[in-house]
């Protein structure tokens, strides 16, 4: 038995009034659109989950193909970066696709202290 049987709904009821998939393109995230290798968060959170195992991950890997050694408080900074609450979308984005590529994660990986990264984020797209 059918869900419409039961509340006694005709046909048509949810009907997409002639719609079709119109605006379903807004559906998807941007975020990762064009990404030849997974993106940089995902391959962070991965440095993140494997400290603590025998054999942690150390590397990530940019769309360019260069792989990059990332401490896991390197990791978490990024992260953080990457989901600040008050990041309007726009720059959260922009930062997003910079260190998806070499030359934008070496900036933030050349920083000495991690701590300091916020600095350097600051600078480049908020100031």
């Amino acid at each position: 038995m059918k869900i419409k049987d039961v509340v006694k709904l005709k046909e048509g009821t949810f009907d997409d009034f002639g719609l079709g998939k119109l605006g379903s393109e807004l559906d998807q995230d941007d975020d990762e659109e064009g990404f030849k290798q997974a993106s940089m968060f995902d391959q962070l959170g991965k440095v993140l989950d494997s400290r603590g195992n025998p054999n942690p991950k150390t590397t990530v890997t940019t769309d360019d193909g260069k792989e990059h050694k990332v401490t896991p408080q390197q990791a978490q900074m990024l992260r953080m970066m990457a989901t600040a609450e008050k990041i309007k979308p726009m720059v959260r984005s922009k930062f997003i696709n910079d260190i998806q590529k070499s030359n934008g994660l070496i900036d933030f990986l050349d920083v000495p202290d991690p701590k300091d990264m916020g600095t350097l984020f600051m600078k480049k797209y908020l100031g």
